[in-house]
This record gives C-alpha cells, sequence and structure tokens, in this order.
C-alpha cells in the first residue's frame, strides 16, 4: 500500500515543486521504482494544481495518462486521476477511449470492461470516476445497473455528477426516479457541502432528464420547475423548452411575469425561444403564436429588455432571429428593444438583418426615429444597412395598411417558422 516517501525524498519532490520543476516531478511519477516516490510526487502535484495546470505541455499530459493505464498501483493512480481531471475532463474519456481500442491495455490481468467493475467498487472516488464514465460507453444492463446503483448511493458529487451524466447518454428510462431525489433534496441533504458542486449535480440532472425525454422525465422537470431552489427553478425553465416546444410553452411564459426575480425572468426569456428554436417546422407557427396570446394575456411587465439581451448576447443565429422577430410582436417596448434592433441592421447574418428591419417598423415610432436617423447619416448611401434603415424610416411615417403592404414586399418572410429553420 503507498505511503508518504522518507522524509528526505519528500523534501526533495517538494524542493523540484518549489521551483517550478513539474516535468522532473511528472517523470518520477511515470517512471519511479519507488511506489512511495511515486504517490508522493503526485500528490504534490495535486497540491499544485494551479500552476501545474499553468504549464502543463502535451508530453507530461500524455506521461499522465501512460500511468493511468499501466501504474501497478490505484493509489497512485487515483492521485493522477484527480490531476488529470483539474486539468480538463475530457482527458478521462480519452483513456476510456484507449481502452476501448485495446481492451488489454489496462494496469492489471483484467481486460476492459471487465476493469470497470474493478474501479467501482473502489474506495477511491477518482477511480470510480473513471469506472462511471466507462459505463456510460458499455451500456450494457449490467453498467446501466451500476450506474443506477452509482446515482443512488455515491456520495462523491463529482462522480454523482458524471454518472448523471453518462445516465443521459445511455438515456434509460430507470435513471429518472433516481437522479429526481436529487432535485428533490435540499443542499443540506449531500454529503459533501460544496455549494458549487451541487448545482453542477443539479443541472446534469435536469439535462439528463431532458436527454431521456419520456413522460416520467418530463413531469419531474415540472415538479422541479416549482423548486424554492431558486437556482434549481431558474435552470429549469431556461432548459425545459428543448424537451418540446408544444408542452412546455404555457409554462416556460408563466415564469416571465417573475417581476421581482430578474434572473428567472431571463431564463424564462431564454426558454420562450428555445421552444421556437425546438419545434418543427408543422407546429412552429402555433407555438409562436401561443406564446405571443400567453405573453399578452398573463404577463404584467415590459419584457422586451429579456428578449433585446438575447439578440444582443446569444451565439446562436437561430436564437438572435427568434428574438428579434419576437420583439416586433410585443405589445410593450423599451429603449432596449430599439437600440438591439437597430444594432441588428449591421450583423452578420442577412436573415437577422431583415427580421430586425421588420420588427423595427412595430414599435413605437419615437423609440425607433431617432437612432434609425443617427444610421443614415453615418453609413454609406449605397450600402444594404442604409437600405434597411431607410426601409424602417418610410414604413414609421406611412399609415399602418401602407407599413404592412411595404414588409411584406421587400422581406419576402412566409412564416415566422423560417426564423428557426433557415441555415445559420
Amino acid at each position: 500500500m503507498a505511503e508518504s516517501p522518507a522524509p528526505s525524498q519528500t523534501d526533495h519532490l517538494y524542493a523540484l515543486a518549489n521551483r517550478g520543476d513539474y516535468s522532473q516531478l511528472v517523470r518520477y511519477i511515470r517512471n519511479h521504482d519507488d511506489e512511495n516516490v511515486r504517490y508522493g510526487a503526485a500528490g504534490i502535484v495535486a497540491e499544485s494544481l494551479e500552476e501545474f495546470t499553468a504549464q502543463v505541455t502535451p508530453q507530461l499530459r500524455r506521461l499522465l495518462v501512460e500511468s493511468v493505464l499501466s501504474d501497478p498501483s490505484d493509489a497512485v493512480r487515483a492521485q493522477v486521476v484527480n490531476i488529470l481531471l483539474a486539468i480538463d475532463e475530457s482527458t478521462i474519456d480519452n483513456i476510456i477511449t484507449q481502452l476501448e481500442m485495446d481492451p488489454q491495455a489496462t494496469p492489471t490481468d483484467t481486460p476492459y470492461p471487465l476493469i470497470l467493475t474493478k474501479w467501482h467498487s473502489s474506495p477511491r472516488a477518482p477511480l470510480r470516476f473513471l469506472a462511471v464514465v466507462g459505463f456510460g460507453r458499455v451500456g450494457s444492463q449490467s453498467t446501466i445497473a451500476k450506474l443506477r446503483t452509482t446515482i443512488t448511493r455515491e456520495t462523491d458529487l463529482r462522480v454523482l455528477r458524471r454518472a448523471i451524466e453518462e445516465a443521459g447518454t445511455v438515456g434509460d428510462e430507470t435513471f429518472v426516479s433516481p437522479i429526481q431525489d436529487h432535485l428533490r433534496a435540499g443542499n443540506a441533504e449531500f454529503q459533501q457541502s460544496d455549494t458549487e458542486q451541487i448545482e453542477r449535480v443539479k443541472e446534469a440532472a435536469v439535462d439528463t432528464l431532458i436527454q431521456i425525454g419520456t413522460a416520467a422525465a418530463y413531469e419531474a422537470l415540472v415538479t422541479a420547475s416549482r423548486s424554492t431552489d431558486e437556482q434549481l427553478k431558474e435552470h429549469v425553465i431556461g432548459e425545459i423548452g428543448r424537451f418540446g416546444a408544444e408542452e412546455t410553452v404555457d409554462l416556460v411564459v408563466d415564469e416571465l411575469d417573475a417581476e421581482t426575480n430578474e434572473e428567472l425572468r431571463t431564463e424564462a426569456a431564454e426558454g420562450v425561444i428555445t421552444t421556437f428554436t425546438e419545434s418543427d417546422f408543422e407546429e412552429g407557427h402555433a407555438v409562436r403564436q401561443r406564446a405571443i396570446e400567453k405573453i399578452a394575456e398573463d404577463v404584467s411587465i415590459d419584457v422586451s429588455a429579456e428578449f433585446a439581451s438575447i439578440v444582443d448576447d446569444s451565439p446562436y443565429e437561430s436564437e438572435r432571429r427568434n428574438a428579434a422577430w419576437l420583439l416586433g410582436q410585443l405589445e410593450s417596448s423599451n429603449e432596449d428593444a430599439a437600440s438591439c434592433l437597430v444594432d441588428a441592421l449591421q450583423a452578420d447574418d442577412a436573415y437577422l438583418r431583415q427580421i430586425a428591419s421588420a420588427s423595427l417598423t412595430q414599435l413605437e415610432t419615437a423609440e425607433v426615429e431617432s437612432e434609425i436617423e443617427s444610421v443614415l447619416e453615418t453609413v454609406e448611401e449605397d450600402s444594404e444597412v442604409h437600405t434597411l434603415a431607410s426601409f424602417v424610416q418610410s414604413a414609421l411615417q406611412n399609415t399602418a395598411a401602407e407599413a404592412k403592404k411595404e414588409l411584406i414586399e421587400y422581406t419576402h418572410v412566409v412564416d415566422p417558422s423560417d426564423y428557426g429553420t433557415a441555415s445559420e
């Protein structure tokens, strides 16, 4: 069993760390004959993760991976897995991939995937982490049962979170009940007090239920949307639209009316747009119309700023297009809406530019005219931006009927669902 190395060896290892010679420490981890020295070197690197990760090289990472795959000591292996998790969790996936390609390349006579069972029963959490990553790849009835047991009994939050994520990869409905138990649990019920890790567990639980995608998974999410845990509720509302638009649009829109909770409104706005982007072509128009009607009926506050931030900040063009379109349908708007749509006239995405120009014609004239005039003064007259801005200015000055006719002729938009399906 690995122990701390002799005091003189420990002093030498710490001296290497103090002068930043992590390459020598990694070589000790990989090659030293004394298990205690390998264990001590790995422990010292694990104590200095911030400094080590700042200078780790592909070669050093490769040596650590080789150590995981070949070291005869589980104690050393667990320390090295901890180091690799701090560098990049995907490295653990790469280790499992290597074992899939060469099942005999394990540190014992037990081949892959049988080695996973040995690691799963280890008292060392990093080895259990290795096991659950492998279980998600294997996906047999036996490994599904082991994943379910892990989700039910695991006390290490990092292992628990990854087991829940692997359950989403497998997609078996029998995971729903044990996952829901973690969504119901208060933070005090977890056996570790790391709030950030607890939040990651719950976020993984929400994402996995969406991946499983059954009626039971949806009901578990609906229950979680009523949680007194505000951060959990916000995450559910922001993501539940991925489950299916028709089922979720009413639930998500209801949370837009959270006057005193800005973060929940933000997540609800993102959830509304997600219902648009996740709906198929046939239901897209009905979902959009339902959202507009529901907002008009049940949302008592101006939420245009929340959708404007999606136009400004979303990395996904389909989300930006849909949010820009919705801003033109809201009964109330503010300067944020006008400003973001005017800015969108100069976006790289041609669809977004056209949708923004169409929506601008639906806003209050006073909120738009001055910004449009500013655009016209600053861009080239023969540019597309100038053409779009001129169109908006002209539409604002016409009667509503004339503006509508000109809008249809200019944008050639057939149906709002086109906004989510056009190529990005």
